[in-house]
Formats: structure tokens, sequence, C-alpha cells
């Protein structure tokens, strides 16, 4: 049994706001465009929000390789503060966000997104018989 899963990149922005006076500006870039012969992939991202004043799920435009989709917490989710997960339609996704004081004026910091693994798959089942519990293989009886 063969199982083709589609190629996906899951993003964590641990904290984005738009709450006292704050907002924070999201980029997500297709970096499958390279020198390297990487075979180029364009998707689209779902934007998923948790927390206060979270939205139904967003969905970005396709993503070409090789460029950087952009938004504000302020325009695509008023008044929210909490966390999102984006999962992006293609490999080698990458996330930067932007927190400011609205303005930009005086406080402002920035951070990489976290790229979420896969999630676990099932081991293929072992060939041959199951040890018993507490014997090295290649152990002896007495």
């Amino acid at each position: 049994l063969l199982t083709i899963n589609p190629c996906l990149t899951n993003l964590l922005f641990p904290f984005v706001t738009n709450q006292a006076g704050f907002d924070t500006g999201l980029a997500i870039s297709n970096t499958s465009q390279d020198p390297f012969g990487t075979s180029v992939q364009d998707g689209t991202c779902t934007v998923y929000s948790y927390g206060a004043n979270s939205v139904a799920a967003i969905t970005t435009p396709t993503v070409t390789n090789g460029t950087t989709w952009v938004g504000l917490a302020s325009s695509l989710m008023p008044n929210f503060q909490g966390y999102l997960i984006a999962q992006c339609r293609f490999q080698y996704a990458h996330g930067f966000a932007f927190v400011t004081k609205a303005g930009a004026v005086d406080v402002a910091m920035g951070y990489l997104a976290l790229i979420i693994p896969d999630p676990a798959r099932s081991p293929a089942p072992a060939l041959g018989r199951p040890r018993a519990p507490g014997r090295r293989r290649g152990a002896g009886t007495r």
C-alpha cells in the first residue's frame, strides 16, 4: 500500500495582536525557487486563528514560488490576540511577524514563525516474530 501525502508546510505564529494600540504584520514566503535545483511549487495558505476574537480560517491567494504574501492583523482579524497556524500547500514556506505600536512609533519587535514538524506516522510493522520483553537481540538462553 502506497500513500502519497500532499506537500505541506505548517507554520506557527505564537503571538499575534491587534489590541491595545498594537498591530501585527505577517509575511509568508514561498522559498521553493532557489539555486539548488529544487522543484518549484505554488500554493495557497490557510491561516487559522486561536485566541480572543478568532475569525474563520483565511485562505491566501496563491503564493507563487519566489514570492511573499503579506497581511495585517488589523485587516484580517480585527481586535484579535492569540496565535496563528498557517498550513501552506507547498514545501519551503517560511514566515515572519512584526508586532508594533500602531504607526510604528516607539515599540516594535519581530520574529520568525516556527515550522511545525509533520505529524508522526505509524511505524511499519516489524518483520518476523516479536522478541520477548527484556531480551536482547542475540542473547542466549540458559
